[in-house]
């Protein structure tokens, strides 16, 4: 008896679940981990812009590079016939992203100088923490330190929402490139959000994973090694839930020790 009411309210958990996710848009389900579910609305989406945005970010998220290339380069085109700026402004972060994950000293440098004109000449805060990110990357620390300082002043005076998050990850993650515990340590201090969620860019244009590998390099700045293994182990869960192998591989070599990935 025991048993089939065990299994009764399992399957009115999953019903529960499932009538929500229908009533949830899909950054939101990926904030949640909802695999399953968001695997589910890219199917059933017929905007040619979300199904190309949303297709991209889930192969940068699975770290499928020739795929991920090609819609890219397919969201350019459409972003250059409609000359809307939503479109750009989605090319330009997944290219972005791709860039940072596997991109040639040349497609960095092209991407480098689009996050300059959009941090220094129009001084947009999202492009600020995402040139901090990629000066880092590019091992330009003298810049990516005056950058993140620059940067950090600003994150610490506006509304701690979806957007504040990817800031703020962009400079821990940018910080642990740097190595340099001290800021890393300040940011994670600011970092109040809850546990197992997953990062999202905008409306789900690029999935930066679990927001614990992030909680996981702040305790590691800060010198507090097991709360940063229970985060780093949670990410890594989650990371294979979701499959997205460079972000599991990112995890496990930085809970390896190292603060800088690769």
């Amino acid at each position: 008896m025991a048993r089939r009411v065990d299994a009764s309210d399992r399957e009115k958990t999953r019903r529960r679940s499932s009538r929500k996710a229908r009533s949830m848009g899909l950054p939101a389900l990926l904030e949640l981990g909802m695999i399953d579910e968001v695997e589910a609305r890219l199917a059933s989406t017929t905007d040619r812009l979300d199904v190309l945005t949303w297709a991209n970010m889930r192969s940068l998220l699975l770290g499928h590079r020739e795929p991920a290339t090609a819609g890219i380069e397919k969201l350019g085109e459409l972003a250059r016939i409609s000359q809307a700026w939503d479109p750009w402004e989605r090319y330009w972060i997944q290219r972005f992203w791709a860039a940072f994950e596997w991109g040639s000293h040349d497609e960095r440098l092209d991407v480098l100088d689009h996050c300059r004109e959009r941090a220094y000449r129009f001084d947009e805060l999202h492009w600020w923490a995402n040139l901090t990110l990629l000066l880092a990357a590019t091992g330009k620390h003298e810049e990516a330190f005056s950058a993140f300082d620059e940067t950090q002043k600003f994150v610490n005076g506006v509304p701690k929402d979806r957007v504040w998050l990817d800031e703020v990850t962009n400079l821990m993650e940018a910080a642990a490139l740097l190595g340099d515990p001290d800021r890393l340590a300040a940011c994670h201090r600011a970092l109040r959000w809850p546990d197992g969620r997953v990062v999202v860019v905008g409306n789900g244009i690029v999935c930066k994973g679990s927001v614990d590998r992030y909680k996981a390099l702040g305790c590691a700045g800060a010198g507090k090694w097991r709360q940063a293994d229970r985060y780093f182990r949670a990410a890594e869960s989650l990371h294979q839930e979701i499959g997205a192998g460079p972000l599991l591989a990112r995890t496990r070599q930085q809970a390896s020790g190292s603060l800088v990935a690769a």
